[in-house]
């Protein structure tokens, strides 16, 4: 019996338990709910955040030209003050949702065709700030396929995965997650240092 089936096995024996006793706890920004292990990711358009940071740096010169051209007296300037605040504000909201990965993800495969990954609040929304990757028990590895403005990219990731007999259930535990490869530009575990668990681990990611 694989790792996956034990599992299943060790689930059903827990669902079997009135579920008065079960609680959770939600996630309002994550990918989907899943009782497989997962590695949180967390995705940062670099190249957009910079193009957004030269464009406020140019509507601001702007808007101080012509803040001082109203201090002259010319009235005729205001509307343009008013575009150009807006502007700037809305590109302020932009830079921010940048700065905390609220991004959205087109599509996620398994590098062998597994998938596709959906994140039912990212397609019915504009983006989320964490995704939650599937780990496949199976394995002692993994990669995904990630689609980003219809761009694809790989990222491959590695772990211990072994059983557990705790309360008598048996579980899967996934640790010493790290990063294999990635075509991304660069990328970071964040994780405590001593075990890197699944759903505790999350892999930041800049593009």
């Amino acid at each position: 019996m694989d790792l996956r089936a034990l599992l299943n096995w060790s689930l059903f024996v827990l669902l079997t338990v009135p579920l008065g006793i079960l609680s959770c706890q939600e996630c309002r920004d994550c990918g989907p709910s899943t009782a497989e292990p997962y590695v949180n990711f967390q995705f940062f358009n670099i190249d957009s955040l910079i193009k957004v940071e030269d464009t406020l740096v140019v509507l601001e010169d702007s808007l101080d030209k012509v803040l001082a051209g109203i201090d002259t007296g010319n009235t005729d300037l205001d509307t343009i003050r008013i575009e150009l605040e807006a502007s700037i504000d809305t590109y302020e909201q932009v830079k921010t949702d940048i700065e905390n990965g609220k991004i959205k993800i087109d599509q996620v495969m398994g590098q062998n065709g597994e998938g596709p990954i959906y994140f039912e609040d990212s397609l019915t929304n504009d983006s989320l700030t964490n995704f939650r990757f599937p780990i496949d028990m199976n394995y002692d590895s993994c990669s995904y396929l990630v689609t980003i403005n219809g761009m694809e990219d790989l990222f491959g990731v590695e772990y211990i995965s072994e059983l557990d007999y705790v309360n008598y259930q048996i579980l899967v535990r996934i640790y010493e997650i790290d990063i294999t490869e990635t075509t991304y530009d660069s990328a970071k575990v964040i994780c405590d240092k001593n075990n890197c668990n699944s759903n505790e681990t999350t892999i930041q990611v800049y593009f």
